[in-house]
């Protein structure tokens, strides 16, 4: 069984937004355990403000396609089946 990375740019599933956010809070905990300054502080609060943005789009993006997978395969399905 191959396992992939999660994808940043083109995520396909909710493992690829989970992976991504349980990476960055990782991150987060590690430098707030090495540094904790206010300086630090803001950096780490705008780090996850762009996280939690890019996972929005990446949910919304994983909708789009699933609605536009299911809308292509509803046409190719013949109507008396």
């Amino acid at each position: 069984m191959s396992v992939r990375l999660p994808s940043v740019r083109h995520p396909h599933s909710f493992y690829d937004v989970f992976g991504v956010v349980i990476t960055a809070v990782a991150i987060t905990a590690i430098v707030l355990a090495v540094w904790y300054g206010s300086i630090i502080r803001l950096e780490i609060a705008v780090f996850m403000t762009i996280v939690f943005l890019w996972a929005g789009w990446a949910i919304e993006r994983i909708l789009a396609e699933s609605r536009e997978r299911s809308r292509r395969r509803q046409r190719r399905r013949p109507p008396w089946k």
